[in-house]
């Protein structure tokens, strides 16, 4: 009698166990279904080693949460994972992932909680980032199918009235913006200091109850631009493509010039002789 009772209750943790891990890893491309209070987010950069070896030359930089490490190993192009999974197998390089996003520092490392319908989005400037996952969008931090829009009476009142309404509705921080193909009383929430297609203003053909005017910037849409997030309502580029490099201000990628031009161009102003027409 005391062996069944303990089977059964090994039975039902194993139950319970199985329904947690169902919920939080999708066959499927690392789909959240659910709320994850608690998902831990880290980028890990370093060397890389699966069961005390080491594997490949370069060090491993890739950031991940917890709740999707093992859809992301599987489904992942990295060389250097591909090559960790082929020599010690798949569970193996996840035990590694996880002990290294459990030790990072409290800079790297963050406990996050997604919206319903939506897709751990992790990157090392935005570690809790998200996607809304198709047909959902991203409405004032949850992902609908479709987002709050005013469309009550009052018709003759113009697109400031209804603009301003939708702006008393929004969370401190975040811009009312017209909704692109919408009417006069279509409005939205969006966070304008940190949406990467909506910097620093709503986006491009809409207006917003803020400024009137479409003052927001697509980061995502900068020339040569590998790396790039929206910070304090500004573009910030981290990495360009081969061959450019990220411009003074931070705003952008310029070309890059050989180190034999630079410093062609530099000891030619040490003796006042910038002014001649040296070529690359």
């Amino acid at each position: 009698m005391h062996f069944t009772s303990a089977l059964t209750i090994f039975t039902l943790a194993t139950s319970v166990f199985a329904h947690d891990v169902t919920a939080r890893h999708s066959p499927r491309g690392a789909t959240v279904t659910t709320t994850l209070t608690g998902d831990v987010c880290g980028f890990v950069s370093g060397t890389f080693k699966v069961g005390g070896h080491y594997v490949g030359v370069f060090g491993v930089e890739i950031c991940v949460c917890l709740s999707v490490l093992s859809d992301v190993v599987t489904h992942s192009t990295n060389p250097l994972l591909l090559l960790g999974v082929s020599l010690y197998g798949h569970d193996n390089v996840v035990a590694s992932l996880q002990a290294m996003i459990k030790g990072c520092g409290d800079k790297d490392k963050k406990t996050c909680a997604h919206p319903v319908h939506s897709t751990p989005s992790c990157s090392r400037h935005d570690l809790c980032g998200y996607t809304c996952q198709s047909p959902y969008k991203d409405c004032n931090g949850q992902c609908k199918m479709t987002c709050q829009t005013n469309t009550l009476s009052h018709p003759k009142r113009g697109d400031d009235y209804w603009g301003k309404r939708t702006q008393r509705s929004c969370r401190d921080g975040w811009t009312a913006c017209g909704v692109p193909g919408g009417g006069a009383r279509d409005w939205e929430c969006v966070d304008t200091h940190n949406d990467l297609e909506s910097c620093g203003g709503c986006p491009t053909g809409v207006i917003s109850s803020l400024t009137g005017d479409s003052v927001g910037k697509d980061c995502s849409t900068i020339a040569h631009v590998a790396d790039v997030s929206c910070v304090h309502g500004g573009c910030a580029v981290h990495k360009c493509l081969r061959s450019f490099r990220v411009s003074d201000s931070g705003d952008s990628c310029v070309k890059a010039e050989s180190s034999f031009f630079r410093n062609t161009i530099q000891a030619a102003a040490a003796y006042g002789l910038e002014h001649l027409p040296f070529h690359k």
